[in-house]
């Protein structure tokens, strides 16, 4: 996998020791009762820790290949790399993270010191950093509508620079603006009637407005990756 193949589109576990349980010393002397003890000890081992250890890998990681950026950020089901404009599904199988959809292809990875190591099919090592989900960048397609009020959809456009544009039921004509982020702060202008819209960020993927056009309530719109 180089990065070349990636932009054009073409082919592209850690071991966590068990926390133990003592067993009781009359349970050494009932084979069965300690064959019980283990078994329930070994259960809650596993269930307490499946709950408190996230998937490691479901984070932002950045790191170059072929000296360009290169970004790994997990949505549920689905990955962005590529400075986050190449959306993929996604599977992992052992130590092997397979993506498909616009771009396709299969690396193995590991961890080191809080980093992620990836191996590509070229035997190119890539090491990547985690970053803070603040860090995600909010331009792109939202869409949404106001709390209770699901059929009056809205979608919001936010490019580079700062240019932003929307649209909403019934008129549905594009409104052009200007947006700006003060990290989970987010502000919007439009040019046509002066107005301003503020609201709040979600890392997960949400913006939620208190206030946007005339008698809309609360608007909650969501990124839209593909």
């Amino acid at each position: 996998m180089t990065y070349e193949k990636l932009q054009n589109n073409r082919d592209l576990g850690n071991l966590q020791r068990m926390p133990s349980f003592p067993i009781p010393r009359d349970a050494v002397e009932y084979p069965v009762m300690r064959t019980v003890i283990l078994l329930t000890a070994l259960t809650l081992s596993v269930a307490s820790w499946s709950a408190q250890e996230p998937d490691p890998l479901l984070r932002r990681w950045v790191g170059t290949l072929n000296l360009q950026p290169l970004h790994f950020d997990f949505f549920g089901d689905t990955m962005l790399l590529l400075n986050d404009r190449t959306p993929l599904s996604f599977s992992v199988e052992g130590d092997s993270l397979i993506a498909w959809g616009d771009t396709t292809f299969t690396v193995r990875f590991w961890f080191s010191m809080d980093r992620l190591l990836v191996l590509t099919a070229e035997s190119t090592l890539v090491t990547m950093s985690e970053q803070d989900r603040m860090a995600r960048p909010i331009f792109g397609l939202w869409r949404g509508n106001p709390i209770g009020r699901s059929d009056e959809q809205i979608e919001l456009r936010l490019g580079r620079g700062g240019v932003a544009t929307y649209r909403s039921q019934p008129k549905w004509q594009w409104i052009t603006g200007e947006w700006n982020r003060s990290t989970r702060v987010i502000t919007l202008s439009w040019d046509t009637d002066s107005t301003k819209w503020g609201g709040r960020y979600d890392p997960e993927g949400v913006l939620l407005f208190d206030s946007t056009f005339a008698e809309s309530g609360t608007v909650v719109l969501r990124k839209v990756y593909r």
